[in-house]
């Protein structure tokens, strides 16, 4: 079973265009990643990975402490690239690509903004890492991005990925998949970390 978790709560950001800017865990979000380790350490996890973000690091790190292991960064894990408009406010990239802005509104999947790259994009690199996850020591437990586990579901499930936004993952919530017949499969999404381990022990 591979668990993707997205990564705990963030300071405020509102109106600005977060991929891959730095942001630290609010006060909540450290809270939340210390919450983790007493919801999750009996589940067994054989691997802890994170994408190289500091804020999905610091999430899974109170976790990897507590049980001793280290941390593999996956760089195929990180949020998406919004290259120019990284950290910009939207008010300023609507005034000075406003043309591609509204490129973005047609095609939401496909869109690259400038020297960035799309949610097609995404979708590649992080199913390609879920793929490798999958046939190594499982469970495991990777800390990501609301961008990349809406992307990922979008592939799973055949959603489109121009309503991407129609998944709405917590923070500090969990997607689950397996390997099936056909590739990955999703088995639950946006499970919270304190009914993770009685999911666990209801589908072992």
């Amino acid at each position: 079973m591979i668990v993707l978790m997205r990564h705990a709560q963030k300071e405020d950001s509102k109106g600005r265009c977060i991929g891959r800017t730095p942001l630290p865990l609010s006060d909540v979000g450290r809270e939340q990643a210390r919450s983790l380790v007493e919801s999750v350490r009996g589940i067994g996890f054989k691997r802890l990975c994170a994408s190289p973000a500091q804020r999905a690091l610091d999430t899974v790190s109170p976790l990897a402490l507590d049980l001793n292991m280290s941390v593999d960064t996956i760089p195929a894990l990180n949020e998406i690239d919004m290259g120019k408009w990284d950290g910009l406010l939207f008010d300023e990239i609507r005034r000075e690509y406003f043309a591609k802005y509204a490129e973005r509104g047609d095609r939401f999947g496909s869109f690259r903004a400038p020297s960035g790259e799309s949610f097609s994009d995404v979708a590649d690199r992080a199913m390609s890492a879920l793929e490798e996850l999958a046939h190594s020591a499982c469970p495991v437990l990777a800390v990501t991005h609301a961008g990349v586990l809406r992307s990922v579901l979008c592939r799973v499930t055949g959603h489109p990925l121009d309503d991407l936004f129609h998944f709405k993952p917590d923070y500090a919530h969990c997607t689950l998949f397996r390997s099936g017949n056909n590739g990955l499969e999703l088995v639950a999404d946006n499970v919270s970390p304190d009914d993770l381990s009685s999911f666990f022990e209801s589908t072992s």
